[in-house]
């Protein structure tokens, strides 16, 4: 069963009960009446809130009478925003679409121990009818906590850290213990040394997702992922080791694309990556053909990515027969196929990338 489908045994449900009389003597008049799920009962709530303080979060969750109600009609206008328990039942409204939404407080961008809950959705009533909404209750936001390897800390201790959703960025200290959460979407985990920054990872969440990463720097790449699931939010937890452990020396020992960022200023050293696209700039790149500029190509080390910051820009050089060779403009069958190249490590179309090549290899 995918775990998703679990989350969907709690959403809204909104159904037309009947035609209503016009109460008000206006003609045209709709009615819009809210429930809650069962999961809004006290054992509920009490059972909910023991969980957040289990998993490191001080928080204590509002009445059900004090949950945020929302009512937004599809011009913008808001019909009722206030406490769930102040409502006026049913709540008269013209015809049309309306976004409702129930939320257990404000949240409007990054924060640590800030879980929301609630539910949201679109419905339409239609000119003499009664709709009856009743909401669920899961997690609307998503949320991810850094726990730091000595390695990592050794590795970055004069760096900071920070994760980064959209344009708003959290940072986030080496002792900090608590799950920042964020709106859904990709979230990045940033090194920054104050002049440059690297993106460490990225990932992309849902409403309820806690990620929980495990940071360490070089040495063997554990990969290990697994997932756990209650019925309030989907756990997920990650080791990520970030860099090969390789040296660069031979083609062997090739770099890897996550280690540019620890050998900027390395001479004359290996760098294998799959080949994924061109036309590079210091915030995008061109995954498919047709490709324009036959002047550098992207590598990353894995084929399956969208992310600039997941790539790594090389320079072809404009003598000799490695532009020639390798080029995207002339060869754009290449994209997936794995390259190895000799050279300079340094900073190339804002990122770490590898600049003047001696040799390299396709395989």
């Amino acid at each position: 069963m995918n775990i998703r489908m679990l989350k969907g045994t709690v959403l809204l449900i909104a159904a037309v009960l009947a035609t209503a009389c016009n109460k008000d003597g206006l003609k045209g008049d709709a009615y819009i009446s809210f429930a809650l799920s069962s999961d809004y009962s006290s054992y509920s709530i009490s059972r909910l809130t023991e969980k957040l303080s289990s998993s490191g979060n001080d928080i204590v969750l509002p009445d059900t009478n004090d949950f945020i109600l929302s009512i937004t009609g599809s011009d913008g206008g808001q019909v009722y925003k206030g406490p769930y328990g102040d409502r006026p039942d049913p709540i008269p409204v013209q015809s049309g679409s309306y976004d409702v939404a129930l939320y257990s407080m404000e949240f409007d961008g990054p924060a640590f121990s800030s879980p929301q809950f609630g539910d949201t959705r679109t419905v339409v009533v239609a000119s003499g009818e009664v709709l009856a909404v009743k909401f669920g209750c899961t997690q609307l936001n998503c949320g991810m906590r850094l726990e730091f390897e000595d390695s990592f800390r050794d590795r970055f201790f004069s760096s900071d850290i920070f994760i980064r959703s959209g344009e708003h960025s959290l940072p986030y200290t080496y002792t900090e213990k608590r799950i920042a959460y964020f709106l859904p979407g990709i979230l990045k985990v940033i090194c920054s040394d104050g002049n440059d920054e690297m993106t460490i990872l990225s990932r992309q969440l849902d409403a309820a997702d806690i990620l929980t990463i495990k940071l360490s720097a070089s040495g063997e790449n554990s990969g290990g992922f697994s997932v756990a699931v209650d019925t309030s939010r989907n756990w997920l937890y990650e080791d990520f080791t970030l860099g090969s452990g390789n040296d660069g020396s031979t083609a062997e020992k090739a770099l890897a694309v996550a280690d540019l960022i620890m050998n900027l200023g390395a001479k004359e050293v290996w760098v294998a990556g799959y080949i994924v696209g061109g036309d590079v700039t210091t915030s995008n790149i061109n995954l498919e053909p047709p490709f324009s500029k036959n002047s550098h190509l992207a590598i990353a080390d894995r084929t399956a990515v969208s992310e600039r910051a997941e790539c790594a820009a090389v320079e072809l050089p404009s003598s000799g027969d490695i532009r020639e060779a390798v080029n995207l403009v002339d060869h754009p069958d290449y994209i997936g196929r794995k390259l190895y190249v000799k050279g300079d490590i340094e900073n190339y179309f804002g990122c770490p990338g590898v600049k003047n090549i001696k040799e390299f290899k396709l395989e």
